[in-house]
């Protein structure tokens, strides 16, 4: 009792349920997967990375700062704290330590040329975006891929659903005309226990395929970001060829990395600029506590570096960028050459599967009109049930490896579209 109810709701749940088609999926894993929200979260991180910069290397830095030293003189006439020591005095020589030190200053600072420092962190952040934004571009390319190929595999196993569905509905219809055919005399009974043995077998199917369905449908959500354990239907897709791609999305990466390694160089470089910064405080510095009233003052500098020699570092690195360099092209070049052979081993396959499958329906168009006959001849009693079973199970075959074909044929073209772009 609890099977044949188990079934019943099987074969009614399809009818119940919501549909949603392939568009729902795409926009929801690219709405919720995490390694595209990391992405996505970098850009305002170089942005700020922008103004740190600036800040570090423009901006006018201000710092508080306070000393003390003490700096005790023993066995002197003067006391124990002096700038100026009897010669029998012991302790820390006065030209090194002048005595002590009480200080308290506010500190003005700021670069006023660094060697084009600024402008090279800059295109650094810049270049930093244009990596990011095209890591999202292809992430989302390899989201619409997976989503696509698996949600394939679930139409596919909803065809094969629907397709069993439609065998059990026309046993169902042989299994009364063979039973009032049995009762008529015109039929065996062997035939009819045949027939609902079949139709039991498809029964079990039926319920495999889907559970095969369920759990497709759950790996479709799990790609996608979406905490939903209930069924739905799919809409049927028929996927189209794009167009031959001028300049492929996948080698602008190659493009940028050579901008970042010029940006690096260029970094590196700016060490070899002058190097000009400008420095003001003001406050209170003194050496010895007499007086210390007297001893608020101001002091103002500039500090100007240019290197001269560290040992040809910079021809050296140029000669590591040149190398760099010449690899990501020996990349470029190779990653071209595999995708023009994946085009063109994808479009080979995308022909060779339309012609299976115009093949594959002319058969079944011929499968029809057998089946057809055979079951007037089963009415007849010129054929037995198990040629016609036999029959049955062949053209169902050939309808599985339709369905099969056909969304073999989508996969391709959803593989193909993913290196043509």
């Amino acid at each position: 009792m609890k099977r044949i109810i188990l079934i019943t709701l099987i074969l009614i749940a399809p009818n119940l349920l919501a549909q949603r088609n392939l568009d729902f999926y795409i926009n929801k894993a690219l709405e919720n997967a995490v390694s595209l929200n990391e992405l996505r979260n970098q850009i305002p991180v170089n942005n700020l990375q922008n103004k740190l910069d600036k800040a570090q290397n423009s901006a006018v830095q201000v710092s508080l700062t306070g000393n003390y030293l003490f700096v005790p003189y023993f066995n002197n006439s003067g006391g124990i704290v002096t700038a100026n020591p009897d010669p029998n005095a012991i302790g820390y020589d006065v030209g090194l330590t002048n005595g002590g030190l009480y200080s308290a200053q506010v500190n003005f600072a700021k670069n006023i040329f660094n060697g084009n420092l600024l402008d090279a962190l800059q295109i650094k952040n810049e270049l930093s975006n244009k990596s990011v934004s095209n890591n999202i571009q292809i992430e989302e390319h390899n989201l619409r891929r997976a989503v696509t190929a698996q949600y394939l595999n679930c139409i596919q196993n909803l065809l094969l659903y629907n397709l069993t569905k439609e065998n059990i509905e026309n046993l169902k219809e042989q299994l009364r005309i063979t039973g009032e055919l049995v009762e008529k005399g015109f039929v065996k009974a062997q035939d009819f226990l045949l027939l609902k043995i079949e139709s039991k077998n498809q029964l079990t199917q039926l319920d495999e395929i889907w559970r095969n369905y369920r759990s497709g449908l759950t790996q479709l959500n799990s790609i996608c970001g979406i905490k939903d354990s209930s069924a739905a239907i799919l809409e049927n897709v028929n996927l189209n060829i794009s167009k031959q791609a001028v300049q492929s999305n996948f080698v602008t990466r190659f493009s940028i990395d050579s901008l970042v390694l010029a940006n690096q160089q260029q970094l590196f470089e700016t060490k070899y600029q002058p190097q000009v910064n400008v420095f003001f405080n003001t406050g209170l510095n003194a050496v010895e506590l007499n007086n210390i009233q007297r001893k608020f003052g101001l002091s103002a500098g500039i500090n100007f570096s240019l290197p001269v020699f560290d040992g040809n570092q910079r021809d050296i690195t140029r000669q590591q960028t040149d190398i760099f360099g010449k690899t990501i092209r020996q990349n470029k070049d190779y990653f071209e050459k595999n995708l023009f052979l994946q085009r063109q081993n994808g479009l080979e396959k995308i022909k060779s599967l339309k012609y299976s499958l115009d093949n594959l329906q002319s058969q079944l168009e011929d499968y029809k009109q057998v089946i057809s006959l055979a079951k007037k001849q089963i009415e007849q009693g010129s054929l037995s049930m198990i040629e016609y079973l036999t029959l049955l199970k062949n053209y169902i075959d050939l309808q599985k490896n339709n369905i099969s074909t056909e969304i073999n044929y989508q996969l391709e073209i959803n593989n193909y579209n993913y290196w043509n772009w």
